[in-house]
């Protein structure tokens, strides 16, 4: 019995009350959310009204302190659905490319690229290089040869890079 003369219970009685386990009961006035009267003790009267206030603030605040919202749960899951659907249709329709496509086509891109300016470049200019004296001259040659390597490519597309002939 409390001091002031009203009934206490274990922790077993309260758990069976409020349908909870006595570890749970424990935890919840470890927070301050049921009252203790004494070690293992409670009173009844402010137990129940400390849980059924602790049971109210968990309805109005639906999303504190991680609980989760089940509503909000089931509007984020349909909202990815829809982006989905929206992502493949876009798909199909040729608007929206996968990572791994793009970054092949880049490689195939960088590849043509290195290929011109290490191996075409240099034979073209070689060969133009022994009947030039003029540095200013072979300056201006190897630049012309560079921006012709660089329109080159420029003008192959995607597919016939990366070796689509379709």
């Amino acid at each position: 019995m409390a001091k002031d003369g009203e009934p206490t219970y274990g922790v077993e009685v309260i758990s069976r009350l409020l349908n909870l386990t006595p570890r749970r009961v424990q935890q919840l006035a470890k927070d301050g959310v049921i009252p203790k009267a004494g070690r293992g003790k409670y009173r009844l009267a402010p137990t129940v009204r400390g849980y059924v206030v602790y049971l109210q603030e968990k309805l109005d605040n639906p999303g504190a302190e991680g609980r989760i919202n089940l509503n909000e749960e089931r509007a984020r899951k349909t909202k990815a659905e829809a982006d989905l659907a929206e992502m493949e249709v876009a798909k199909r329709r040729g608007e929206l490319i996968d990572t791994v496509d793009v970054k092949q086509a880049w490689q195939s891109i960088l590849t043509e690229v290195r290929a011109n300016l290490l191996h075409n470049v240099p034979v073209r200019i070689a060969a133009a290089a022994k009947a030039e004296d003029d540095e200013a001259a072979l300056k201006l040659l190897v630049k012309a040869e560079i921006v012709e390597a660089l329109r080159v490519i420029s003008e192959k597309d995607g597919e016939e890079l990366m070796g689509d002939e379709t």
